[in-house]
């Protein structure tokens, strides 16, 4: 996260803070709070759908020619500080 924020800093907001941590997102207090919530999409249906919304349209798996570059740019620089 800090690499991407140095590099394209109109990224870093959107990055930096709780996005550069992996966190575990739970629903107890809800529940707890709304006793008849009852959660109908599990983690693997959920995971499922969002692959057969991408399969759904072949340009949404096709970065834009821009996102590549940047990615691209983004890995060339961790590569380089792996060899350094």
């Amino acid at each position: 996260s800090d690499l991407v924020a140095a590099m394209f800093p109109e990224r870093g907001g959107s990055l930096l803070g709780d996005k550069a941590h992996s966190v575990m997102f739970d629903n107890s207090k809800i529940r707890g709070l709304v006793p008849e919530f009852r959660p109908q999409i599990g983690f693997g249906e959920g995971v499922a759908r969002s692959v057969a919304w991408y399969d759904a349209d072949p340009a949404r798996r096709v970065p834009s020619a821009e996102t590549n570059e940047r990615i691209e740019r983004v890995l060339a620089a961790q590569r380089r500080a792996l060899e350094a």
